[in-house]
């Protein structure tokens, strides 16, 4: 690609200014959000559930963990249903992007025929859901 074309798609990139990424909401936030939503909106004999592998340990804690079989780049929220495979969903906070141990996750879940969605908010989660399951009737 030349200069001349690159420049153009620079220049048409919106701009996000530090002050207005206070108002984007943490992984943290969006997992909660996620986590009341799934709470009252999924079928009753449904589960979910949230492997806490993330966030800041001590090593001592994470060579334990490591030790007791914690994998890297399991998805954020796992959804198990009675009749048909498990729904994994990778949360990711604005500008987030998958590590390569979460790619690799994404990866067998596609070749195995898993469905696997990232999703950035509620609304995402809502809309991922549902196309997958109006596909799979």
């Amino acid at each position: 690609m030349t200069r001349q074309k690159v420049i153009p798609l620079i220049a048409r990139t919106p701009r996000i200014k530090a002050a207005d990424l206070a108002s984007y909401k943490t992984e943290d936030q969006i997992q909660i959000e996620v986590a009341r939503w799934l709470d009252h909106k999924l079928p009753k004999d449904w589960r979910w559930y949230h492997p806490p592998n993330g966030g800041w340990r001590k090593k001592s804690t994470a060579g334990r963990l490591k030790a007791m079989g914690v994998k890297p780049g399991i998805p954020d929220v796992v959804i198990c249903r009675p009749h048909g495979p498990d729904i994994y969903i990778e949360l990711k906070s604005f500008g987030g992007v998958l590590q390569e141990s979460q790619k690799s996750w994404r990866d067998w879940c596609k070749e195995t025929g898993r469905p696997f969605f990232v999703a950035r908010s509620v609304g995402e989660v809502e809309v991922a859901l549902k196309e997958y399951l109006m596909r799979s009737l």
